[in-house]
């Protein structure tokens, strides 16, 4: 391994914070002492970047993060121009496609739309969902609300017994434009098959000219895969998922 990477990212959940989302004060001093050294540090999550845009202040840290990669990939923040890109949203007929693919299945719908948190039953997980991220809590039982406008994804609660039935059909979708990934044992989600934290972390590096093999990822579960692919050392924690770990290059 050699010693002159320049760019570190990492996931959220799961890597950064622990399962209540609080992070320790041993991780908020390596990285502001990373960051102090020169290293860029970015955060990757699977939500939007307006959940994800005062963590530095939440975690009583000194100053904003160098980039956040929000949605899954679809969302890129730079705060040393203050910019933000959007990228391969899903359209309207492939958000209503998805929908009509997982309608065999007892599901809750969600999806974030600008400061919304919109679900089609009224559920405590859902609830919890828009109060932790500070969105408001709408429910809508008319499914033509999810696809009336593109956006960067949907999201499907279901059980842990049906996830690997549904894991299985995912195989039918090997043709669209769209892939379902699992990123909690209940949670599937759907994005474009381009959108990936990895894709986003390209395009951060483009912009600076910046070797993605000077790049170091951390994460711990599918939705990290590409991103841990992308970077030159890719990192899973040890409580990831065995196909994050199958594929990282360590293991810590």
């Amino acid at each position: 391994m050699k010693d002159n990477y320049k760019l570190i990212v990492a996931d959220i959940d799961g890597t950064i914070t622990k399962s209540d989302r609080t992070t320790s004060k041993r991780n908020i001093d390596a990285i502001e002492q990373l960051r102090k050294q020169g290293y860029i540090f970015g955060l990757a999550s699977g939500r939007p970047i307006d959940d994800v845009i005062n963590k530095y202040k939440l975690w009583n840290m000194e100053k904003q993060f160098d980039f956040i990669i929000g949605w899954n990939g679809c969302e890129l923040y730079d705060d040393k121009t203050n910019k933000s890109y959007e990228y391969n949203f899903l359209s309207r007929n492939e958000l209503k496609e998805i929908i009509e693919f997982m309608e065999e299945f007892n599901c809750t719908i969600n999806m974030y739309l600008p400061g919304i948190y919109l679900s089609s039953k009224e559920t405590d997980r859902a609830w919890y969902s828009a109060f932790k991220n500070k969105r408001e809590f709408v429910v809508e039982e008319n499914i033509e609300r999810f696809y009336n406008q593109e956006n960067g994804g949907i999201m499907f609660r279901t059980t842990k017994q049906e996830m690997p039935i549904i894991e299985e059909k995912l195989k039918q979708l090997k043709d669209k434009n769209y892939v379902g990934f699992k990123t909690q044992a209940d949670l599937m989600e759907f994005c474009h098959k381009d959108c990936n934290k990895g894709f986003a972390l390209k395009k951060y590096c483009e912009i600076y000219n910046i070797s993605l093999d000077d790049c170091i990822a951390f994460g711990d579960t599918s939705n990290d895969n590409q991103m841990l692919k992308t970077a030159g050392i890719g990192v899973c924690l040890l409580n990831g998922t065995d196909d994050t770990k199958a594929l990282a290059d360590v293991i810590t």
